[in-house]
Formats: structure tokens, sequence, C-alpha cells
């Protein structure tokens, strides 16, 4: 079986990749184009840093 070589970009920044999952919706996409549209958000959503915050506290927390 032939190794499949997608050439659709990997979504680099959350607006790109917020961009990307949009066209994946709103397209009639079927078979390679749809495996390469998923793949390359899949990547991209990888790529993403979703770090939890750090010391983030509530503002006035300590006042109650």
């Amino acid at each position: 079986m032939p190794e499949l070589t997608c050439t659709v970009p990997v979504p680099r920044t959350p607006q790109e990749l917020d961009q990307a999952i949009k066209r994946y919706r709103n397209t009639d996409l079927h078979g390679y184009e749809l495996f390469c549209q998923w793949q390359a958000i899949c990547e991209g959503s990888m790529q993403q840093d979703f770090s939890e915050p750090g010391a983030d506290t509530v503002p006035g927390e300590d006042s109650y």
C-alpha cells in the first residue's frame, strides 16, 4: 500500500486551528482530502500549548 502524503498546512496558532476546524465542518470533503484535513487539525491541536494556568487566582478571593 503506498504511503499517503498530505500537503494540507498544519495550523500553528489557536486562530489558525479555529479556522481549520470551521473549514473542515463547512466543506464537503471525501476520502483522501477528508483524511488530510483531519490529520492537519489533529497535528495542529497536539502542538498547541494548552498548559494549566500557574498560580492564577480569583481577584479578591482573600476577602471572603
